[in-house]
């Protein structure tokens, strides 16, 4: 099983994104995956045309010259799509959404009517020559609000997308209070080590059951200190 991770944060390695990351990959790769973590902010990836030249022309080919074409080369034999961002404006951040429309190139023009009679895209996969699975989505973001209801856009959008695509979302993780996994602070210390083992433990469990188990679940959606501490915090801070 290969999983490719793509981290939208602009911080690059230097972000929680990058932190939340690395610990699910990690679980990943002792539960036996080979694992990437690719960096958005390291690449150079322009926006999309919208000239559909991969389409019409030359099949998942861009017309536009860049990164774009070394990150879309792991699309050929990955089974899980890793997407990582922070949460800007309820959605993802700007360079994971350039990183989406480019991936255009990997889609197809025809359409086809969904079960429920709604037009979508046909599974481009099974236009391959060597014809694999569509890969499984699993979605990873974090927020400096600190309730899971601020996720809500987000989540509603990669359904969305896993339904274009033809696949599936197998795997959510939403990490409200996301800044505190960056501090370091002794006191929080042992509360973040909790929460990376937890991410490691998510990791494994997607690689084993393709999915993360339910009390684990749980457990990464509780918050990591109560609320009103952390906006008293937060506040503090901004002043």
């Amino acid at each position: 099983m290969k999983i490719v991770a793509y981290n939208g944060s602009s911080k690059g390695k230097k972000s929680v994104t990058h932190i939340m990351v690395e610990e699910v990959l990690k679980g990943a790769k002792e539960a036996g995956a080979e694992v990437l973590n690719y960096t958005l902010a390291e690449k150079n990836i322009n926006h999309c045309k919208g000239c559909f030249y991969c389409w019409y022309v030359d099949k998942n080919k861009c017309v536009i010259k860049d990164d774009m074409e070394e990150a879309l080369s792991h699309f050929m034999d990955l089974d899980i799509l890793l997407l990582a961002t922070p949460l800007y404006f309820d959605n993802v951040s700007g360079m994971m959404k350039v990183f989406l429309d480019r991936c255009t190139a990997f889609g197809s023009y025809h359409i086809e009517k969904d079960e429920n009679g709604e037009s979508k895209h046909i599974d481009s996969y099974k236009n391959m020559d060597n014809y694999k699975e569509t890969p499984k989505i699993v979605l990873l973001s974090n927020a400096g609000f600190p309730e899971q209801s601020q996720f809500q856009a987000l989540d509603f959008m990669i359904e969305r997308m896993a339904r274009n695509m033809s696949t599936e979302v197998i795997a959510k993780i939403f990490r409200g209070q996301g800044p505190l996994l960056g501090l370091e602070n002794e006191q929080l210390k042992p509360i973040v080590d909790n929460y990376k083992s937890l991410l490691q433990q998510a990791g494994r469990e997607i690689v084993r059951n393709m999915k993360i188990d339910k009390e684990t679940q749980a457990k990464l959606e509780q918050p990591l200190i109560p609320f009103d501490i952390y906006l008293r915090q937060i506040n503090q801070r901004s002043k």
